[in-house]
Parts: C-alpha cells; structure tokens; sequence
C-alpha cells in the first residue's frame, strides 16, 4: 500500500499571505479586534482567505503564536477615590467589548508597586498597561525605555514621556471653578488641597493660586491648607483652618481637590456649625457620584469624564498593539463644570 502524505493544514501566515496582511492583522481580525488602521475592507478581505483556506485556528495554537495573556494592567493609586473607580469602570467597559479582560491593582501611592508593574509587560503577564501615577515623572526614563522596546503603555496625567496619554483640562476646569466663584461674589477663596505627594501634585494648587492672582484676587497662605489624600486628612485640614481663621479673617468659598476630600470638608464645616452655601460655598473636582448622591448639598463640580477617560485608555492600548508603529497619541478630556447646591452667594 503507498503512503499517502499528511494533510497540510492552512497556518495563520497562509491566511495573512492570501489575504495580503500582516499575521498580526489576522490576528486582531480573528479576535474581533478594532483598531483605526484595520478597514472595512482589510477585515473583509482577512475573512474571506479564512474561507477560502477553511482555515480554523486551534485556541491553544493561537495563545501560543500570539504570546498574548488577553489581558490589559490597570494600575490604579487607590481603590476608595470614586474618580479612580470610574475611569477603571471605563477601561474595562472598552476592553471587555473587544475580547480583552483587565487585570487591576492598586500601587497605594508607591513608586515601587509602580515598577512592580512594569514587569507585568516584560514577563507578558499583559499584553498592556493603563498606568496612573503617583510618582510624577521620576519613572519617565524607564517609561521611555518600554516604549521603545514596544511595550504598549499608556498614562493618565503624565505629559513629559513619550507613551500615549490620556489627561484631563485641568487649567481650564480651574478657571471655570473659580470664575464661577467670583461670580457668586466671592473675594476670599480658600483651598483643602490633600494630595499623596505634594512634591508632584502641588502643580494643580499653583496652577489655582496663579489663576486666582491673573483675576485679580489676592492669595492668602492662611487659606490654604496642604494634607493627605484621605477623607480624614481633608476633615482635619478644614477643622484647622477654621480654628486658625474667625469671622472676617475666613475664606467665604472653599475649593477642595477632589469629591472625596470636599464630602469631608463639608462635614466638618457642619461639625463646626457652617451651612453649605449659606455660611460658607464649596467647589470640587471629577464630578464623581459622590459630587450628586452621597453628599447634602451635593457638590458643584468640574467634570472630566472620568469613565470616558478610561475607555479612552484602553482603547489606546488595544490600537497599540495592533499597530506598534503609530506616532504617539495624546488625548484631552474637555471641562465641564457642574453647579449644584454647594455654591451660593457670598456671605458677606
């Protein structure tokens, strides 16, 4: 009897070189991957040679030609903060739609767990890496180097690298914060500014105080209190400073840095016998559902779309992989701002 030869099956490069594509691009295709630099008619063509070839990748094959975890990093700086909560909300809303999941962590405002997850993309335990950081630009030389060993990252809030960013309008959510302030009648404006690491993050407050000089209003240091990031820290700040400022020498509005810290200030403004607005306004920022739900007055604040944010993010990171090659993105989420019952005319 003569030996018959194997039947050759059709490979993943078979189908890329019918169709005319790169293997990768049969890969995202087949993984109902979107990405900007895959048409309509790519994607027809990709499915068609699968056809014609009756091509059908085995799962275990696919993983293994692909190196590929299916799986996007989100490193988050704290689980509490609602702003940080919606933007990992968006993220995994996009990823999950085009076949990847989110693996999140949460780096405590830590440089180390921070570079803990860095080798998260060289062992390929993701494929990427949405990345918040705490620690400013102290990781920017190292971020560049992933960058150019092809490492899909992409940050929120860190502008001097060279990996894809998502950031918000902060300069210009402060304006309207405290245009609408002045507005109000507002002349003493004070700030609970409660941050991990001042030595970062204080270009947010001065970013404020120089805004505020430019309206012609002048900053008093007694009005501006530096603390920690969490809710107790923001309730401490506001009780000081309004044991160390009586009557005339207080500030009639306060601007808080975030949701989180301005629920605080306001209980310890009630703590301390201070109506919102009434006897004294409060203004915020991201406009999460603590700004609508869980406080009373709830909240004015800036919003930046935090869950868009996210989504903005991942889909970065999917359209990174399908093309290492892109020139880098930079996203800008716009500023709205949100007056609800924490503001009001000045007192006096």
């Amino acid at each position: 009897m003569k030996k018959t030869d194997p039947i050759k099956l059709p490979t993943i490069r078979d189908v890329a070189q019918h169709a005319g594509v790169s293997h990768t691009t049969v890969s995202f295709v087949l993984n109902n991957v979107t990405t900007e630099t895959i048409s309509p008619e790519t994607r027809a063509r990709v499915l068609n040679a699968i056809k014609e070839l009756d091509y059908h990748p085995r799962e275990a094959a696919r993983m293994l030609n692909r190196r590929s975890s299916q799986q996007i990093g989100l490193a988050i700086p704290e689980s509490h903060n609602a702003h940080y909560q919606e933007i990992a909300a968006g993220a995994k809303i996009y990823a999950e739609q085009h076949g990847f999941g989110v693996f999140q962590t949460n780096t405590h405002f830590d440089i180390e767990r921070e570079k803990r997850c860095f080798d998260w993309l060289k062992q390929q335990r993701v494929d990427g890496l949405i990345w918040i950081p705490s620690s400013g630009t102290r990781l920017n030389e190292e971020l560049d180097k992933l960058f150019e060993a092809g490492y899909p990252i992409v940050t929120l809030g860190v502008f001097e690298s060279r990996v894809d960013n998502v950031r918000a309008e902060l300069a210009k959510g402060e304006r309207q914060v405290l245009e609408h302030l002045i507005g109000l009648g507002h002349r003493r404006i004070g700030y609970i500014h409660g941050v991990a690491n001042h030595a970062v993050f204080d270009y947010r407050l001065d970013t404020c105080l120089n805004i505020q000089r430019d309206l012609g209003l002048e900053v008093v240091d007694a009005w501006v209190r530096r603390c920690g990031p969490g809710a107790e820290d923001g309730y401490e700040a506001t009780r000081t400073l309004l044991r160390d400022c009586q009557g005339a020498e207080r500030p009639t509005a306060l601007v808080v840095v975030n949701d989180l810290l301005a629920s605080a200030t306001i209980a310890s403004l009630y703590a301390a016998g201070i109506r919102v607005p009434e006897g004294m306004s409060v203004a915020t920022f991201d406009n999460t559902r603590l700004a609508v739900h869980t406080v009373t007055p709830p909240l004015t604040s800036i919003d930046y779309k935090a869950q868009e944010m996210g989504m903005c993010a991942a889909e970065l990171v999917i359209s990174r992989l399908a093309n290492r090659e892109r020139p880098r993105a930079q996203l800008e989420m716009r500023a709205q701002l949100v007056v609800r019952g924490s503001t009001g005319p000045a007192s006096d």
